[in-house]
């Protein structure tokens, strides 16, 4: 989709969003989060467009099925019944201060019981540049709201940038609210570990008296002999917590918090946490020490149970988006994850805890949006805003594909070396109805060469799964699985000497990448090999993908011929030539 064009005062808030980003550099550098298979399959759905900087999206929870958008000039949109309506539900753009990129109105929530109360909430930025949260009613018409409204609180501030402004009610119905550390860089103040501030903290609140709001005896402050110190605070040491959200299966809370200018970082809090929790800033960045060249975690301490770096340059991101859950039945194969992204690259995280209970964490997808908020629907569907092209998407499942390639007989052999270690190519046997791999009687290695032709595999293809598959003849001589360790297949780029023809040159060549090992067990008489994560995106679209087979180790010293003999793609019976099994999906 090409981009929308926007006024030149959008890409002045662009560069402001980017601009507060940078400061004093930290020190050190956190190894990357552990990766995981999770499903890549995702595609994105167009929903509505011509939105004017979105930046959150929720429902009402009362069986409307209608979305609510949250727009930063003021406006809050509804989509309804596959449109969107032309009058806005709310429109509070003459209370806002829109100043500063991160300015604006922020966030919404809808009262646990909006169908009988029909109260909701919204956070903005007061012309004063405060912090502000406001309850407001609906009318007597179902998609306009109360043009009057009651402010609840008001958080002063000074600076434009850093506000949160995320509120979402909780399992325990009370409202939590989420307030930036107060701007500038750095936290200058150090208000993120500061409890006599409300800056840098999430808040909880009982806002479910006739007016004004009261603070939960079961706050962690509670009863603090402090005067200074915020009751409402229910969780600190935060820097920039744009969005959050609670598991609507298990009522856990994810947040994902802004980083200043190495690590961003997702933080994590059982239902059954009793609030309190440090998620460290300003002495911690992500897993990295910020204020002091080394540091001690401060008390009550809760480490990130995901990071990212920014990358030189901020190549690998710079504002993590929080999301959700997903808790859905369109996407069985997502169920559990929680969906994060960088709002200036627009990649897409997935995170979950494995059998072992550790966080593991994998690239979903790498899109061109600018993601500013994902939301749910009624029925726990994801859905995200690209900020950049003011265009709604609802995620959903691309389908799995498979195509199935048996090797190019006319490309395979078999090319034998010149003399023992020396790790130089000699003859070649090609077009042979059988190949080998693995050990000649003088010790010298055989390797096999294997092509198929992938030019048919669709360009925007997202591939999600590569395994070759080779079937056993026979053995000559011992198991070389035994002898001469693993069997790995290098994949040529796309070949491993000047064409696809057989050359001395293929048996050495660099040219190449390990693609992945085999599986040293067979199943009837079939080895298979998956190929790794960063060979699926190298099959060769425009030709041949060239594969070279080779046992780890030279030889064993033992003078006898040890060799895999297995069928090649010229066999007569076609049901036993190599094959290559690429699965798929087009987003």
């Amino acid at each position: 989709m090409s981009r929308r064009l926007k006024s030149p005062s959008f890409w002045m808030t662009i560069l402001v969003v980017l601009s507060i980003l940078a400061a004093v550099a930290p020190n050190g550098r956190a190894a990357p989060t552990p990766s995981a298979p999770m499903p890549r399959n995702i595609k994105y759905e167009w929903v509505v467009g011509a939105l004017d900087d979105p930046l959150f999206l929720t429902h009402a929870g009362d069986a409307s099925n209608r979305l609510f958008i949250v727009q930063r000039g003021g406006h809050i949109r509804i989509h309804k019944n596959g449109i969107l309506l032309p009058l806005p539900f709310l429109d509070v753009s003459g209370a806002l201060a829109l100043d500063g990129g991160e300015q604006g109105l922020l966030g919404l929530a809808f009262d646990p019981n909006y169908e009988t109360n029909g109260r909701f909430y919204i956070a903005y930025t007061a012309a004063s540049y405060a912090v502000t949260l406001a309850r407001y009613t609906v009318s007597a018409d179902p998609d306009i709201a109360n043009a009057t409204g009651e402010v609840l609180l008001s958080v002063p501030k000074t600076f434009t940038n850093h506000n949160g402004g995320m509120i979402a009610f909780g399992p325990d119905g009370y409202l939590y609210m989420g307030v930036g550390d107060g701007g500038s860089g750095g936290d200058p103040a150090n208000n993120g570990q500061d409890r006599t501030t409300l800056l840098g903290k999430i808040l909880r609140l009982d806002v479910s008296g006739a007016s004004g709001y009261a603070i939960p005896s079961t706050n962690p402050y509670f009863n603090n002999p402090n005067p200074n110190v915020k009751k409402e605070v229910w969780a600190y040491g935060l820097r920039n917590p744009w969005r959050f959200s609670f598991d609507r299966g298990t009522g856990d809370l994810y947040i994902g918090d802004v980083g200043q200018n190495a690590q961003e970082e997702v933080d994590f809090q059982l239902a059954s946490a009793s609030g309190g929790q440090n998620y460290g800033w300003r002495v911690m960045e992500g897993n990295l020490c910020y204020y002091a060249i080394t540091c001690t975690p401060p008390a009550n301490y809760a480490p990130p149970v995901a990071v990212y770096d920014h990358g030189e340059n901020d190549s690998n991101g710079c504002s993590v988006t929080g999301g959700y859950v997903y808790r859905g039945s369109n996407f069985p194969d997502l169920a559990g994850v929680y969906l994060y992204a960088d709002f200036c690259l627009g990649k897409i995280w997935g995170l979950k805890q494995n059998a072992s209970n550790q966080w593991v964490t994998s690239l979903l997808a790498d899109t061109h949006f600018l993601i500013s908020s994902f939301g749910e629907d009624e029925q726990g569907e994801l859905y995200l805003l690209d900020y950049g092209n003011g265009v709604l998407y609802r995620l959903a499942e691309a389908p799995r594909l498979t195509a199935t390639y048996t090797s190019v007989g006319a490309h395979d052999g078999i090319i034998l070396e010149v003399s023992e270690n020396a790790g130089i190519g000699g003859s070649i046997n090609a077009t042979q109805l059988v190949l080998a791999v693995g050990d000649h009687q003088t010790d010298r290695q055989y390797r096999s060469i294997l092509s198929f032709d992938t030019s048919t595999l669709p360009d925007d293809a997202q591939v999600t799964s590569v395994t070759l598959r080779i079937k056993r003849q026979k053995f000559i001589g011992d198991d070389p699985f035994l002898t001469l360790n693993r069997l790995v297949a290098d994949l040529g780029a796309p070949f491993f000497g000047s064409s696809a023809d057989l050359e001395p040159v293929d048996f050495h060549s660099s040219r190449g990448s390990v693609a992945g090992t085999f599986n040293p067990t067979p199943v009837n008489s079939w080895y298979s090999l998956k190929f790794i994560f960063p060979s699926l995106t190298k099959l060769n679209r425009t030709g041949l993908t060239q594969l070279r087979l080779r046992f780890f180790l030279d030889d064993n010293d033992d003078l006898a011929r040890d060799t895999l003999q297995f069928f090649s793609g010229d066999h007569l019976n076609a049901s036993v030539r190599p094959v290559l099994i690429v699965e798929y999906f087009v987003p």
